[in-house]
Order: structure tokens, then sequence, then C-alpha cells
């Protein structure tokens, strides 16, 4: 729960980013009570003056693709975020996270995520969003958080984790679901479709979903059922269907994965600017690496993931089915085939085990090792670990990346995943955007770095008082020189947190001081209705509407 400081802060002599996009200009920046009080020409003295010497100052920035949801609560000093900058993290990703979820079906979904979300040590203490949000505001974290309402855990509440179609009154309860978790906080519906039981979902219940958000003005967020082979058309189903229904579309972490297909970044935002030539909202985040991650089960056949993870672990230990998985990765097909996206299995790399055994070498190496074939040596790796497994696979490249990096739809995330030595993305994300992409690369301006880091994403989850630097604003800052700035997480080293933040503020506390973290945790659970202050998401465009200057 965030507190409200008693000494006034005054950032002086700062280059300030206002988070609309417009040019940096020379300020001193008042912080009190929690808000930013006054931005003028001239200083006006606080208790704490800190002088930035021509530093940018900038909106906190918001990483809108985390899964910092069981993290959070055991480690909530959050030192790998806000090092970066960080002072809001966006949770319930991917269609598949902690809440809500059916008490029968606790135990599974615990096992479930694991790999992509962690662990705690007790059982979970909630069934519902609102007990969620109950637990992770008792933790006192240093970030803000907020949250969607993943489809796979509102699906469980009536099917479980059956592959099935649902019923109209399966449909009706499940969109009843989605209303109560808008309504205790949730900000919009993330879905994923190559992690079951999202995947299951079929395009009637998607689309009569995707009209529930519209109800609210609120979006659906997307990890698309295929981001390599299909990606083009997998974006293009999931647009029709928002826009069938009148809901915003967001994609999760958007990329163009497999050799064959890279340079089809041209061809998703035309898609992109099709849908808004009709007047539809269309936005996205993406992190800045050619590798992805996620669980290893990601690299099996649909089929393969079916039923719980007793059946899964089963299936892997027979022959036959060893063989069929070999043989569906080897042919062309419909599924999103990462293994064959990666184009060789030294592309795969373990970047996590339960026992902590094989992390930081690839399948290929496992494999070698055994002297057996690689989906061979993947599949006993799962029954080994218990399918707790996560990898990093490079499949992208950089003249895609650098695309979407410069679209001003765009938003950033990290996507981070812990445990093991995970992907440097969890830790040096926005330290490699501003390092290699804004002062190396000059892909993008920094302006519009900070305004797709801040004020973007703030506009697209309704934050009305958040993601700008202006008076009357929640006081999440950031404080950095450019040219210090250091991605230092590497593949072999993930744990080297960023350089060059002098000072982050979360709610008007200094969590970050001449670069280190503080003892301040002052997070806020952010409640969408709360933020929205009403029953709908408002629709915000602040650097269109004029109301924050972007010249």
């Amino acid at each position: 729960m965030s507190s409200t400081s008693t000494e006034s802060i005054e950032f002086q002599n700062a280059h300030v980013l206002d988070g609309s996009g417009r040019k940096a200009f020379m300020a001193h920046v008042l912080v009190a009570d929690g808000k930013v009080q006054r931005i003028a020409d001239e200083p006006a003295g606080a208790d704490n003056e800190i002088n930035l010497q021509g530093s940018y100052l900038a909106p906190g920035f918001i990483d809108m693709h985390a899964h910092s949801e069981l993290r959070l609560i055991h480690t909530p000093s959050a030192e790998e975020k806000v090092t970066q900058g960080i002072t809001t993290e966006v949770l319930g990703q991917d269609g598949v996270s902690v809440s809500p979820v059916p008490k029968e079906l606790k135990e599974e979904w615990a096992t479930r995520i694991k790999s992509l979300d962690g662990e705690l040590e007790e059982e979970w203490p909630w069934l519902t969003v609102d007990e969620y949000f109950d637990e992770l505001a008792s933790a006192e974290t240093a970030v803000n958080a907020a949250y969607y309402a993943p489809h796979g855990n509102l699906r469980s509440l009536v099917v479980g984790f059956e592959d099935a179609e649902l019923s109209d009154v399966d449909i009706n309860t499940v969109q009843e679901e989605l209303r109560n978790a808008i309504h205790e906080g949730a900000f919009g519906m993330s879905k994923g479709m190559i992690y079951p039981p999202s995947s299951y979902g079929r395009d009637p219940e998607l689309e009569a979903l995707a009209a529930v958000l519209a109800e609210f003005d609120s979006f659906m967020i997307s990890h698309v059922w295929n981001e390599t082979d299909y990606v083009v058309e997998s974006i293009d189903r999931y647009l029709d269907i928002c826009q069938r229904a009148g809901c915003h579309a967001h994609v999760s972490h958007l990329k163009v994965g497999g050799q064959h297909n890279w340079g089809k970044s041209e061809e998703v935002l035309e898609l992109f600017d099709a849908a808004e030539a009709t007047g539809h909202r269309v936005s996205f985040d993406q992190y800045p690496y050619t590798a992805g991650s996620t669980m290893l089960t990601a690299l099996l056949p649909p089929w393969a993931r079916q039923g719980d993870s007793k059946d899964i672990l089963e299936r892997l230990k027979e022959k036959d089915s060893i063989k069929k998985i070999t043989e569906d990765i080897e042919k062309p097909g419909e599924w999103e085939n990462l293994a064959k996206a990666a184009g060789t299995w030294d592309n795969i790399l373990i970047t996590q085990t339960a026992s902590g055994n094989h992390q930081g070498e690839t399948v290929a190496d496992i494999a070698n090792t055994r002297n057996i074939g690689p989906v061979k040596a993947m599949c006993k790796l799962l029954v080994e670990e218990d399918l707790d497994v996560t990898m990093a696979d490079f499949i992208m490249s950089e003249e895609d990346i650098e695309r979407f990096l410069a679209d001003e739809r765009g938003t950033f995330c990290t996507d981070g995943i812990f445990g093991g030595k995970p992907h440097p993305r969890a830790i040096g994300t926005f330290g490699r955007i501003l390092e290699r992409y804004v002062r190396e690369h000059e892909v993008l301006s920094l302006r519009k770095m900070v305004y797709k880091a801040a004020g973007r994403p703030a506009d697209i989850l309704g934050l009305q008082d958040r993601g700008y630097i202006k008076e009357g604003y929640v006081a999440d800052l950031v404080a950095f020189d450019l040219d210090t700035v250091t991605e230092n997480a590497t593949y072999e080293d993930p744990y080297q947190l960023t350089d060059g933040m002098k000072y982050v503020l979360v709610g008007g506390e200094i969590t970050v001081k001449d670069g280190k973290i503080t003892e301040k945790r002052n997070g806020s659970v952010l409640r969408s209705t709360d933020e929205w202050e009403g029953e709908k998401r408002p629709p915000l465009n602040r650097q269109a509407t004029g109301e924050i200057s972007s010249e």
C-alpha cells in the first residue's frame, strides 16, 4: 500500500521529458504529498533539493507485459525492475495466471504457471482477483501493479482444463466472470493462444468476451495463435475478432519468428494501418531481443500439451508419443512450431529448471551429452524436471525489431520470466532500449521512447494521473543521464542490474537513489474502475487531444 511522504522534493535544473513525445525542456519540478505539485522556470525550494544539472527527468516507465505475480509477493523490492526505471508492472498475461481460480483446481494452476510466474512456498490464499490484489497489497511492493483477467483462468471456472467448445450457457457464465474480474480491478482480458486452457477458446467464445470488454471500452490483449509462419494471418484474425465486437486490440510481445518470415513486420504494420483507417484502436508491446522466452513445453505440438500435468508427463514417457512429436516438429504444419522457427536446436537455450541442472545449456548440448536425439532429450528433460523448464529461443531479426520499435503505436515490456539463468530481458529491457536503440542506433528519439514507455501505456490502460509529468499527477518519476545508461544483463550472466538510473520515485518516495535501491516500497495495486473513476475506461489520448502538448 502506497504512503504519502511528508518530505517535499524538488528536482532542479532538470531536462523534463513529460511523456507526451514533445522535446525536453528545462524546469524545476516540485514533488510533495506523492504528487507533482509544481513545474516552473524558477525553483520553489523543498525539504530535499536535488540538482540534476541537466539530467533527464521522465515519468516512470510502465512494463506492459510482466510475469511478477508471485515474485512481487516474495521479493517485493523488485530491484531488477526499479533499476530499469520501471514504476508500474502489468500482470495477468498470456491468458494464464494466478487468479481467478476454482478451488478444486488451485493446485493444478500453481503447477501449470510455475515456469512462467514462479511459485510460493505456501498454498495460494486467494481464489478471486480481489483476493489476489489484497495479498499483493499486503506485500508492500516497490512498484505499482496492474492486472489483466486471464482468459484461461476464466474458462477454467466453467470447464476446467477441458478442450471443449463452450455452450451458450457456459459462454454467458464466462462473460459474467469477466465482468466480475473487471469490477474487482482487472483492466482488460489477456489470452494466450498457445497456452492451454486459453488455447482451447474458439472464435465465437472470444468474440463474446470481446463484446463484454467493449461494454467497458476496455481491450483484449493477445499472445496470438502463431508468431512465426502464420503471424500475419493470426494477427489479422485477432484484429477481426476485436473489430466485430468493438473492443480495442492489443498484441502481446509483437514479433516475427523464423528466418524465412523475417521482413513480415511490414505486413503486420499494414494490418494495423488498415484497422485504424476504419476507426479501430490498435496497440502492442515488445521487448528488444532476438530471442523469445517461455516454457519449454511450448515446443510440443498442441496435442501433446493436452490434459493436466500428469497426463502430459505420462505422454512424454511413451516411445510412440516421442516419435510422433519428432515427426510433427520436422514436418510443416499450422501450429506454432517454435523448434522449427529456431532452425537448429543450438538456438534453444535452457534458462531454468526445477533442479538447476542444464541451465545455460542448449537442447543440442544436452542431446550430444546423452547421445540421443534432440526431441528425445527435450522430452526426457521435461519428465525429469516435472515440466518446470523455461527456455530462450533465438528466432527474430534486428530489422523487424527496429521496425516495431520505431512505430508509435507500440509500448515496451520485459516479459520477464525469473528463475535459473533467465532471459536478460527481465533485467535489462529498458536500459537496452535507451542504450542500444536510442543512443547508439538512433532507431527512435529519446522523446518518442519516453512517450512509448510512459504516456502511451498510461493512455491504453486508462491511468488518468500517471504516465506524464504534469501538475497534480502521481509522482512516478525517473531521472537519468542518457550517456551513462547501460544494460549489463547477458544470457551468460543475466542478474546484472541496469546502470544509469540516478533516481526513481514511486508515488513521491525515492525508491532508487544514485542507482541503488532504497528501503522505500511505495507501490500501489492499481484497480481499473478506481483508476477510471467509473465503469468505463476513459478514452485517453493525451498527446492527440492536446491535454499534454506534443510540440
